[in-house]
């Protein structure tokens, strides 16, 4: 076999759009718990029938029905030009990230109220919107079984409307593991960017645990 008639190899790419449904529940199934260890990954993962089984810890049938669930969704690609795995701490990476996930200012807050990182905001500004994060935490969390199971509500993010219904400031829930993760944002949200999953996998990396 010639140069030219070898074979590509091809790696595992998450979206942005499979990188928020991996994230938006904390209730785990095959689907999100092979999207997480893609976005906990330290290198790229390759594509073969033997490392999806390993993965999934499926038979091959089952495994390649759940990786063309993933990518008829648009959750997963298979490419052989994957987007680089963002190296670096979360505070040197968080002032490169947030930025680009909204047309305005942008926070990160954990479920007890600390701010990891903002872009746009005044420090007292942070401060009292990462307190109010948690506060919406548990307020979701008090009514969970009216929004889901009565009213048939799956979001778990919240927003303040104005008079036209559009979102001025919007929380969003993150699930990496067991913590929640609350990213404000002002504005339209912009989530639809490689951004948004390089965040997603440098949180992963330093917090999931199963």
């Amino acid at each position: 076999m010639n140069q030219d008639q070898k074979e590509v190899t091809e790696f595992f790419q998450v979206t942005p759009s499979g990188s928020y449904y991996a994230t938006l529940s904390p209730e785990m199934d095959q689907r999100r718990a092979l999207l997480l260890q893609l976005l906990s990954a330290d290198t790229h993962v390759p594509y073969f029938p033997a490392v999806l089984r390993k993965l999934t810890g499926q038979e091959d049938k089952e495994a390649q029905e759940l990786l063309n669930w993933l990518t008829a969704k648009g959750f997963l690609q298979l490419t052989s030009n994957p987007e680089p795995v963002p190296t670096g701490s979360i505070e040197q990476l968080l002032p490169e990230y947030l930025p680009q996930l909204a047309e305005g200012r942008v926070l990160l807050a954990d479920q007890q109220g600390f701010c990891l990182g903002q872009s746009g905001f005044a420090d007292e500004e942070a401060e009292a919107l990462a307190a109010l994060s948690a506060d919406i935490v548990l307020m979701h969390e008090r009514h969970h079984r009216l929004l889901k199971d009565y009213l048939g509500f799956n979001s778990v993010s919240w927003g303040l409307l104005d008079a036209a219904g559009h979102s001025e400031l919007g929380f969003w829930t993150l699930h990496v593991g067991h913590q929640k993760f609350l990213l404000v944002l002002e504005g339209m949200p912009t989530l639809n960017r490689q951004s948004f999953v390089n965040l997603l996998s440098v949180l992963m990396r330093r917090y999931l645990d199963y």
